[in-house]
């Protein structure tokens, strides 16, 4: 019987015009790792975040044609953390694996992503390189920040992933747009990161989303400091850095009951570098 893997999460929020491009990537990357080894199971979860398109509909249409691909529909628009965590919830397997509707793997993703954590044991989560397809002049300073920041290149220990509590869900993160950085923030606070710099995602720039809101900081040097947030956004900063705060500490302190992952970061991040063909 293969080994099932890990569950690949995909939140999805009027996606309908991406989605089977995001969905034939995954398949796409599924295959790629079973050439290169043979066998081993991947389990999928598109979680509906309130779509008023047909987003759903589109979901269900590949969930009956692929028995390991499920629906889960949010009673409503709740933003992209619940729905990761919902996603987080109905997993299986070792590993969790995020995808956007509107992004789409590379065909070795997941087979560097699982290769990579297979072969550290002591790594918590795995990161890899990104395209970014953004139409302007992405300043070359800010794209290391963005591979950082986003969670599409990430691959985390499910363990690992229920220890810091999954994503930021409350109101104030989705009002800063800030869950993904944040929970990448406490994964690098806490567990042992695997860098793989070989590019297996695209990210891809809409009007609206996240990275088209910050265009003029991203096409900007970063020593000029545009100062991109909204007024709901400033608004929203202290509550967010308490809660951050508030978590981080509550973390600290479960570090010293019962553990059996991989071990925790104590003398600050740590990054362990292997390179193609390494």
């Amino acid at each position: 019987m293969a080994r099932t893997l890990g569950t690949i999460v995909i939140p999805a929020y009027n996606c309908a015009a991406t989605l089977v491009r995001a969905l034939t990537s995954v398949f796409a990357a599924i295959a790629r790792y079973r050439d290169a080894r043979g066998s081993g199971d991947f389990a999928i979860a598109v979680v509906d975040d309130g779509s008023t398109d047909a987003t759903a509909a589109i979901a269900r249409d590949w969930a009956a044609r692929h028995p390991d691909l499920a629906l889960l529909s949010l009673p409503g628009n709740f933003g992209p953390g619940a729905a990761r965590n919902a996603g987080a919830r109905a997993a299986i397997g070792e590993y969790l694996f995020y995808l956007d509707g509107d992004d789409e793997f590379l065909p070795d993703h997941l087979l560097e992503c699982a290769d990579g954590l297979d072969r550290l044991a002591e790594a918590g989560f795995v990161k890899t390189g990104v395209a970014i397809d953004a139409p302007g002049a992405l300043h070359p300073a800010w794209r290391e920040s963005i591979a950082n920041s986003i969670v599409i290149n990430l691959a985390v220990r499910r363990a690992c992933h229920e220890f810091i509590e999954g994503f930021f869900d409350e109101p104030p993160f989705r009002a800063l747009h800030a869950e993904d950085a944040l929970y990448s923030g406490l994964l690098m606070t806490f567990f042992t990161q695997l860098r793989r710099p070989k590019v297996t995602v695209r990210h891809y720039r809409f009007p609206g989303n996240a990275f088209d809101r910050q265009r003029a900081k991203f096409e900007a040097d970063p020593a000029q400091a545009i100062d991109s947030m909204t007024p709901a956004e400033r608004a929203a900063y202290p509550e967010v850095t308490a809660l951050y705060e508030a978590r981080r500490q509550r973390l600290v302190a479960k570090m010293a009951l019962p553990w059996s992952g991989p071990p925790f970061n104590e003398a600050g991040p740590r990054t362990i570098l292997i390179q193609e063909g390494d």
